[in-house]
Protein backbone atom coordinates (compact mmCIF):
# COMPACT_ATOMS: atom_id res chain seq x y z
CA UNK A 1 0.00 0.00 0.00
CA UNK A 2 2.76 2.25 0.50
CA UNK A 3 4.36 2.18 -2.74
CA UNK A 4 0.69 2.79 -4.56
CA UNK A 5 0.34 5.90 -2.05
CA UNK A 6 3.85 7.42 -2.60
CA UNK A 7 2.82 7.23 -6.51
CA UNK A 8 -0.50 8.70 -5.81
CA UNK A 9 1.15 11.67 -3.42
CA UNK A 10 3.75 12.00 -6.32
CA UNK A 11 1.03 12.72 -8.88
CA UNK A 12 -0.42 15.25 -6.35
CA UNK A 13 -2.80 13.49 -4.79
CA UNK A 14 -3.66 15.22 -1.35
CA UNK A 15 -1.88 13.98 1.29
CA UNK A 16 -5.33 13.82 3.35
CA UNK A 17 -7.25 11.77 0.81
CA UNK A 18 -3.80 9.61 1.05
CA UNK A 19 -3.45 9.24 4.67
CA UNK A 20 -7.72 8.08 4.39
CA UNK A 21 -6.95 5.23 1.77
CA UNK A 22 -4.24 3.82 3.95
CA UNK A 23 -6.05 3.87 6.89
CA UNK A 24 -9.26 2.95 5.15
CA UNK A 25 -8.05 0.31 3.06
CA UNK A 26 -5.90 -1.59 6.01
CA UNK A 27 -9.10 -1.57 8.38
CA UNK A 28 -11.99 -2.54 5.63
CA UNK A 29 -9.63 -5.53 3.37
CA UNK A 30 -11.90 -7.73 2.19
CA UNK A 31 -10.10 -10.50 3.98
CA UNK A 32 -10.80 -9.12 7.42
CA UNK A 33 -14.03 -8.50 6.92
CA UNK A 34 -14.64 -12.22 5.50
CA UNK A 35 -12.81 -13.10 9.07
CA UNK A 36 -14.76 -11.05 11.11
CA UNK A 37 -18.22 -12.62 9.44
CA UNK A 38 -17.38 -15.99 10.61
CA UNK A 39 -17.37 -14.27 13.76
CA UNK A 40 -19.71 -12.05 14.51
CA UNK A 41 -23.07 -11.07 13.33
CA UNK A 42 -23.84 -8.71 10.31
CA UNK A 43 -25.10 -5.49 12.43
CA UNK A 44 -21.78 -5.66 14.05
CA UNK A 45 -19.36 -6.12 10.88
CA UNK A 46 -21.66 -2.89 9.71
CA UNK A 47 -21.06 -0.98 12.77
CA UNK A 48 -16.92 -1.76 12.55
CA UNK A 49 -16.78 -0.71 8.98
CA UNK A 50 -18.99 2.45 9.57
CA UNK A 51 -16.35 3.14 12.55
CA UNK A 52 -13.05 2.82 10.33
CA UNK A 53 -14.29 4.19 7.47
CA UNK A 54 -15.29 7.06 9.53
CA UNK A 55 -12.30 7.30 11.10
CA UNK A 56 -10.41 7.68 7.74
CA UNK A 57 -12.34 9.96 6.58
CA UNK A 58 -11.95 12.00 10.06
CA UNK A 59 -8.23 11.75 10.02
CA UNK A 60 -7.61 12.77 6.48
CA UNK A 61 -9.57 15.69 6.89
CA UNK A 62 -7.76 16.46 9.69
CA UNK A 63 -4.04 15.39 8.59
CA UNK A 64 -5.50 18.20 5.34
CA UNK A 65 -6.37 20.52 8.23
CA UNK A 66 -3.09 20.82 10.07
CA UNK A 67 -0.53 20.29 7.27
Amino acid sequence: MIPLSAALAAKGMGLGAVMALIIGSAGASLTEVILLKSIFKNKMIIAFLVVILGMAVGAGYLYQWLF
